[in-house]
């Protein structure tokens, strides 16, 4: 038996919590849970949480300091029980109806049970164009990312041992990757899956303050990589101008 911990954190996006919802409530896999931590919206998000009747359904209403604390506030209570974590923010939906599903029977297929799932993913752009993106391998992980967050599926058993580092306001969850995956042996620990895991939203906080995000991924490699200064500077700046052309090809073709 494989089950989920899916945990989703809101703050006044209520139109986002409910399509997040919504793709968790079309899922033919039903072993999971569904972890909400609302930081004490005004905008409805509230009323609407605490009308929802459904059973998988674990909420909590507080104030938080941020994106993080309330990500850690979720990963607190999805550690709880066995199975794998995913972090899908409001705003964030699954990819189809069949996710849980199909990533359950790899898990089942597989000879040694991963630490860590992840996979493809959908990039949903403001207009709502999908940009479907291919994940990268793992073991590019120190240069960055090798796909969104919202595909990766982490044991609890050792995600319990880790935690949201709140000195990162925009790259906790890379630097949560980092530390994850040190000591662990990729080529039995990791899966990677060739299907679309999510649909990502890119008009969260990160994806708008890119520059600022990679400015922190250099500091994390630094520390938990031990990159040098010349080399965690060098890949700085590759992400610099990667970032700073993608921008601008997007906003030459609008």
């Amino acid at each position: 038996m494989v089950s989920f911990s899916i945990v989703t954190i809101n703050w006044n996006n209520l139109d986002g919590l409910r399509d997040t919802y919504q793709s968790l409530s079309r899922q033919t896999c039903r072993n999971f849970r569904w972890i909400v931590i609302d930081g004490a919206s005004t905008d409805g998000s509230v009323e609407w949480l605490q009308a929802l009747d459904d059973s998988q359904a674990e909420i909590t209403i507080e104030p938080d300091k941020g994106i993080y604390d309330a990500m850690d506030k979720g990963r607190a209570k999805a550690v709880e029980t066995p199975g794998y974590t995913l972090f899908l923010n409001s705003g964030d939906c699954l990819a189809d109806a069949e996710v849980l599903e199909k990533i359950t029977v790899q898990v089942q297929r597989a000879d040694i049970r991963p630490k860590f799932i992840y996979g493809d993913f959908y990039q949903k752009t403001a207009s709502g164009r999908l940009i479907r993106t291919s994940a990268r391998p793992i073991e590019r992980a120190p240069i960055g990312l090798p796909a969104s967050h919202q595909t990766m599926y982490f044991e609890n058993e050792r995600l319990r041992q880790f935690r949201f580092r709140l000195d990162y306001k925009l790259s906790a969850d890379y630097c949560l990757l980092i530390e994850f995956l040190q000591g662990l042996d990729v080529k039995t620990a990791v899966m990677q899956l060739p299907f679309p895991l999510c649909i990502f939203d890119t008009t969260g906080v990160s994806h708008k303050r890119r520059f600022d995000a990679i400015r922190e991924d250099m500091q994390i490699r630094r520390r938990f990589l031990n990159f040098s200064l010349m080399n965690a500077f060098a890949l700085y700046v590759l992400h610099y101008v990667h970032t700073h052309t993608k921008q601008l090809r997007s906003s030459l073709s609008r």
